[in-house]
């Protein structure tokens, strides 16, 4: 017997705060479409149900085409149990807007009740701010999976949690994976969020599959993103040339798919023989990649005595620079646009 726990889809996000308008447009088909994919996968792999731990609605408000999208992809797929809490981002929007309710569409409300199969017991909760565990009755001769959504470090007590016959602890709400063990008998799994959305959701994300076997729950991370977010750094210290700048930044993307998401900081303090030429950069790895955004964190290194004696416009105009008032980043910016002008390089 095969489950699927996953949470935080988050669809319809409004993914202002990130990518570029086409980007934004695109992305969120993907989100809509990674739904899909992942009923598709259920089948292709015999899973029999599909937990979703809260949060599959970014907002309360949900658009009828989506509603229907969805609605339409569940009934679709019969041989599977979806099995759907609320999470904070939601409230009963979703359900109460409901035509027809499919028959293998499980859902829960504010009180705890239990879907009881022949190899589990699966019992559910919709999002509270607070949950009273006392009420909490589990059968300690069934294989029991809970599900709630919350923070373990706020709303969610796990001493409260132990010792009540939970075998698998399926939460929602932290948007990256985290296995860890709830007590002698089960576990508490953040499957993550299905797809990264923003430079706070970086690294591997999918969800957590579960294989029931010989009575027993085993479950492992499944890494299932189309687009994986990355934040790399690169420090360019050492680095004489804009040209040795390209080849270290490229070394550092080595492994970067050219369909993902890329956050790139550039860091150290950099040569004034060194014309960065940012717009250029951002440009270059804006067409090998997805959505590349650029920080630039780095300093001039410069040694004010090697200008001491330099009777070049270019060492007149650092001294009086660095004799100026400026707070030592703006000295930095006013030189390198300085630099930039007397290069002809642009501004």
């Amino acid at each position: 017997m095969k489950i699927i726990h996953t949470a935080d889809l988050h669809l319809e996000s409004s993914l202002t705060s990130n990518l570029r308008v086409l980007n934004r447009s695109s992305r969120n088909q993907e989100l809509l479409d990674n739904f899909k994919r992942l009923i598709d996968y259920a089948k292709t792999h015999e899973v029999d149900r599909i937990i979703i731990a809260g949060d599959l609605f970014d907002t309360h408000i949900i658009m009828g085409k989506t509603r229907k999208f969805i609605l339409d992809l569940i009934i679709s797929s019969p041989s599977i149990d979806f099995i759907y809490i609320t999470g904070n981002h939601e409230e009963d929007s979703f359900i109460s807007k409901l035509d027809i309710i499919p028959s293998n569409f499980k859902f829960f409300d504010n009180d705890f009740f239990t879907i009881h199969y022949s190899d589990c017991d699966i019992t559910g909760i919709n999002y509270n701010e607070t949950y009273n565990f006392k009420k909490l009755n589990l059968d300690p001769n069934k294989i029991n999976i809970l599900t709630i959504h919350g923070d373990i470090n706020t709303n969610i007590k796990l001493n409260e949690l132990k010792n009540k016959n939970i075998d698998y602890l399926a939460l929602g709400h932290i948007h990256e994976y985290i296995k860890d063990k709830l007590d002698d008998r089960g576990v508490y799994v953040y499957p993550g969020c299905l797809e990264g959305r923003g430079f706070d959701e970086t690294g591997p994300k999918g969800f957590s599959l579960i294989n029931i076997v010989n009575n027993k729950i085993v479950s492992e991370f499944v890494p299932f993103a189309r687009r994986v977010i990355h934040d790399v750094y690169c420090d360019i210290t050492n680095c004489d040339s804009y040209q040795e700048l390209r080849a270290l930044i490229d070394s550092k993307l080595a492994d970067v798919s050219e369909n993902d998401v890329l956050k790139l900081h550039i860091t150290g303090k950099y040569s004034i023989n060194i014309i960065k030429q940012n717009e250029a950069l951002e440009n270059y790895y804006s067409n090998k990649y997805y959505f590349v955004k650029l920080y630039d964190e780095t300093s001039l290194k410069i040694n004010p005595k090697e200008y001491e004696n330099d009777i070049s416009l270019k060492g007149e105009f650092i001294r009086n620079v660095l004799n100026s008032d400026l707070s030592e980043q703006d000295k930095n910016k006013v030189i390198e646009f300085g630099i930039k002008a007397l290069l002809k390089e642009e501004v």
